[in-house]
């Protein structure tokens, strides 16, 4: 099976779109959540997501526009952009957010937002962090998002262990896995580069980056009175 694995989109329909125009041939599309926040079309891109037929889990962006749980956790321009997208959204598509499970199990993989010990919220940056989800986990590897930096954990004999990730790289599945795909709409690795990943579940993960018009993004921030420091870092990947 080949898969599309995103995650983070959060609003940017112009990053969505240009990923999914750079997609090969694929089977299914999973998301690690976090459809909307920060960015200015969590509608359109809500759409598109449903359209597609996409499998998907809640982040807690979708949490927090969905209900208005958890905002208080988010720091001040984050729960402002939350609470902005929950005065566009309707009831219906709120309805929807907030029907989204926390895990998916599908072909051997189970994923997730944050980590299986904690759904919505535990950022995994490292081996430490990464290893209570390999004990957790009911199949053999394991896919999250919530850090906008992609990232491969691999669970040997000697411990886990982290493994650098290269656009365009395939990484052999042989040993079981935790990868994160990166940020479609906001990454954060300093790339500004949509980033995603295609799984094969044969052959492998392969990390993939691909560059969208981001100045049009931010014009449609600015014109949707976003806060300046969300409509600034999409352009360095910060």
């Amino acid at each position: 099976m080949r898969v599309a694995l995103l995650s983070d989109i959060h609003a940017n329909r112009v990053a969505l779109e240009a990923v999914l125009a750079d997609l090969p041939r694929v089977d299914e599309l999973w998301v690690m959540g976090d459809t909307v926040g920060y960015g200015p079309e969590p509608a359109a891109v809500i759409a598109i997501l449903r359209e597609r037929g996409v499998h998907l889990v809640a982040g807690n962006h979708d949490v927090a526009v969905a209900t208005g749980a958890g905002l208080e956790r988010f720091n001040d321009v984050a729960a402002t952009a939350a609470r902005i997208h929950r005065g566009w959204l309707g009831p219906e598509e709120k309805a929807y957010l907030s029907s989204l499970p926390l895990t998916l199990e599908r072909s051997g993989v189970t994923f997730v937002h944050g980590s299986l010990r904690e759904p919505l919220w535990e950022y995994v940056f490292d081996e430490r962090s990464a290893a209570p989800s390999f004990d957790l986990t009911k199949t053999r590897h394991l896919c999250c998002g919530h850090t906008h930096v992609p990232a491969l954990f691999r669970a040997t004999a000697a411990g886990v262990r982290g493994v650098a990730v290269r656009p365009g790289q395939r990484d052999a599945l042989d040993e079981r896995s935790f990868f994160n795909p990166g940020s479609v709409g906001q990454p954060r690795d300093g790339d500004p580069r949509a980033a995603w990943a295609l799984l094969d579940t044969d052959q492998g993960v392969t990390f993939m980056r691909t560059a969208y018009d981001v100045k049009a993004t931010q014009l449609a921030m600015r014109e949707r009175e976003l806060p300046d420091f969300l409509i600034a870092r999409i352009a360095i990947g910060l």
